[in-house]
């Protein structure tokens, strides 16, 4: 599916409401062809269509891609509304979805095109008629039948990705979670707003006790995170897509080390164990797992916590499901076995339990003789610290230490279901981590087969993987009742140039339209039927440097009129695609007020004022002059914004304004009387010098 065209009133009865941040009416177009414009006469509207000219044309491929459609840039001041107009559209192509208008407060039409290059037109208005002009449109609907519309949303998966957190997008989670779309990857809108991924990292995570708490919510969401990013970073597909991406000099977050910090294994298990209290003589385990670390000096440690949490996270899940025998678990005495572990869960599990239960079990135990039977490797590869331990990283990992996380990552997080107990940092910067939060979505979009096999034998180099890509069956898709492949991608970005560097927002463009295709293809794998065939991308900057790869006809300008509302500007005068910075600052982004920063604005227009007042005192001298403070100010202007300035005009201009009128000050202070009566000396030996030589000439002739 493409979108096309979206036309938007937020106007109820005349009046415009709350929350749309001055937009009253506003249609914007995205194809890359053609212009449309709907024109209402006596309640009838007319949707024109206009050809663009060919110079404003772009191309299929333009963007690298043939898949990629068409790419679209929402710019303008702070208070135009970007965010309000991405959130509309998400909601028009939901209510579409939903079957016309319901939880959407404003009309709209909305034009669309399947992947027959059929033409779609649907709106929220029932007794209003619409008809189109300069076009072909297959079916033009009224609220009371989406089902074709409906048919050509699901199989196209909607992507809206922020760096920030807003009430809008909280408003939107919540809309999502109501209709039942909070799952990230199953629906077609993959809400990945700040907000939503906080919610959905509770939802798929923690049990109902660890709701109760902000740091809770918080830690959560970030060590879910981390674990993400982990088994993104050791996926054998990905990390060749990023290698090769580097090698061609775009950005790509590639982590030099691994800091990982495993919870304290004792504090976990006695916040779980309250429910044994005096069953069981807990404290006299612990002072046996104290001395066992002494005495080992911590040659084990690692593994001891990682096996000891596990262990608490199935106290806990025994715990939710009613185990009748929780009471009953025996800890052993041995530190350094999988068996005593794995003893101590199975102790409790002597009646019938869930299935659930037993599922669980059996993934801790999996996990757990996974720890034990490569003990050895992660002595080796994990350097402890004395609180957290790391691993270096490199573009060519050791291939025993890449199966290793492989597996550990995967094993970890089947057995984190009830607490986190692994945190994973790379050490990144924050722009790095921006990038490696959004590839990490992308990634997670996709579903099927998609991860090596789990497996908790010990790893040799007979037994490990080898360093090529590893056959996957990865698709996108959306669900109804019954799974639903999807062929097109609509990525929503919202302040996509939040935390890079300027050079990173400059690559920030050619960079995505590189990544997209790679990790959404065509098709998905060697024997599927379908892949993804259409990419499309709305997005909003405040950044002149990610404008400047844009042509024209893919800018939307949005500004604000003498009124305080906000209009669609159609700004055919700049021409973004390769234009200097200076001229998208100013005419780009509305910089009514200069390109410089306003502090140091303020400053310069204050020592040219300066300058001015003096001079202007100077003209009706009085006795209230004050020579010294004006000799005083003039001094703190070259101490204070002068000497910042950089060697060029304006630094040149201003000291010699102010040498200027401080030689001017020096002749006219009448307080100066030691400087008039050199001054007079000087002139008259001038003048003398002057006399003596018309003499000498009168003498000569």
């Amino acid at each position: 599916m493409r979108l096309l065209y979206i036309y938007l009133d937020f106007t109820l009865d005349g009046h415009n409401p709350e929350g749309y941040h001055g937009h009253e009416k506003c249609e914007l177009n995205f194809s890359p062809d053609n212009v449309y414009t709907l024109k209402s006469e006596n309640s009838k509207y007319t949707l024109k269509c206009v050809e663009r000219q060919e110079s404003d044309k772009i191309e299929q491929g333009f963007w690298g891609d043939n898949r990629i459609y068409n790419v679209s840039a929402l710019v303008g001041e702070n208070g135009t509304g970007k965010t309000t107009l991405l959130q509309a559209i998400i909601g028009v192509l939901r209510a579409a979805n939903n079957g016309g208008k319901p939880n959407v407060p404003f009309d709209f039409a909305c034009l669309i095109q399947d992947d027959q290059n059929e033409l779609y037109f649907f709106s929220s208005w029932k007794n209003i008629d619409v008809c189109v002009s300069g076009f072909i449109c297959k079916e033009i609907l009224c609220p009371n039948n989406f089902s074709i519309i409906k048919s050509i949303l699901q199989k196209t998966k909607i992507i809206y990705f922020s760096n920030a957190i807003s009430a809008a997008d909280m408003e939107q989670t919540v809309r999502n979670r109501d209709e039942k779309f909070l799952d990230l990857n199953e629906r077609y809108i993959y809400d990945c707003s700040l907000f939503s991924l906080i919610l959905e990292s509770q939802n798929v995570s923690n049990g109902p006790k660890r709701n109760d708490s902000l740091e809770n919510l918080f830690r959560t969401y970030f060590t879910f995170q981390s674990y993400q990013e982990a088994r993104y970073l050791f996926d054998r597909n990905q990390r060749i897509l990023l290698l090769h991406m580097k090698s061609e000099g775009y950005p790509v977050p590639l982590p030099r080390k691994l800091k990982i910090a495993i919870r304290n294994s004792q504090e976990h298990i006695q916040e779980v164990i309250h429910t044994l209290n005096g069953t069981y003589n807990f404290s006299d385990w612990l002072q046996q797992y104290d001395h066992f670390c002494e005495d080992s000096k911590q040659n084990y440690f690692a593994v001891t916590e990682l096996s000891i949490n596990c262990v608490a996270n199935f106290i806990a899940a025994a715990e939710c499901n009613h185990c009748t025998d929780i009471h009953k678990i025996v800890f052993g005495d041995e530190f350094i076995s999988a068996d005593s572990y794995i003893q101590a869960m199975s102790s409790i599990l002597l009646d019938d339990v869930s299935s659930e239960l037993q599922c669980y079990y059996e993934r801790c135990e999996q996990y757990i003789r996974f720890l034990w039977n490569n003990e050895n490797l992660i002595r080796k590869y994990w350097v402890f610290n004395g609180t957290d331990y790391y691993i270096t990283l490199g573009e060519n990992l050791d291939s025993i230490l890449e199966e290793l996380m492989i597996r550990f990552i995967d094993l970890n997080r089947a057995v984190s279901v009830r607490d986190y107990f692994v945190f994973y940092q790379w050490g990144l910067s924050s722009g790095e981590n921006v990038l490696l939060n959004m590839f990490t979505k992308f990634r997670y979009l996709l579903q099927g087969n998609s991860y090596d096999k789990e497996d908790p034998n010990p790893i040799t180099k007979e037994t490990i993987h080898t360093k090529v890509p590893v056959k996957r069956n990865e698709f996108i898709a959306n669900y109804d009742k019954d799974i639903i492949y999807c062929d097109s991608v609509i990525l929503f970005l919202d302040e996509a140039d939040l935390s890079l560097h300027p050079e990173w927002q400059r690559m920030f463009i050619a960079t995505l339209m590189n990544f997209l295709p790679k990790i959404y293809r065509n098709p998905y794998y060697d024997e599927a039927s379908i892949g993804c065939k259409n990419i499309q991308i709305v997005l909003t900057t405040h950044s002149p440097l990610m404008l400047g790869d844009f042509p024209a006809a893919s800018v939307i300008y949005l500004k604000k009129n003498e009124n305080g509302l906000v209009e669609v500007e159609s700004n055919n005068e700049l021409q973004p695609f390769g234009q200097n910075l200076y001229t998208l600052l100013k005419d780009g982004f509305y910089l009514r007020n200069g390109t410089i920063g306003a502090l140091a604005q303020n400053k310069i227009i204050s020592v040219l004022e300066t300058v001015r007042n003096i001079r202007e005192k100077l003209t009706t001298l009085d006795e209230k002059a004050s020579f010294d403070e004006w000799k005083s100010v003039l001094e703190e202007h070259k101490r204070k914004t002068i000497k910042y300035l950089p060697k060029g005009i304006v630094r040149n201009k201003l000291e010699e304004e102010i040498t200027t009128l401080a030689l001017t000050l020096q002749k006219r202070d009448p307080s100066n009387k030691a400087l008039q009566k050199q001054k007079l000396k000087e002139d008259i030996a001038r003048l003398q010098k002057q006399l003596n030589e018309l003499d000498q000439e009168e003498t000569a002739q």
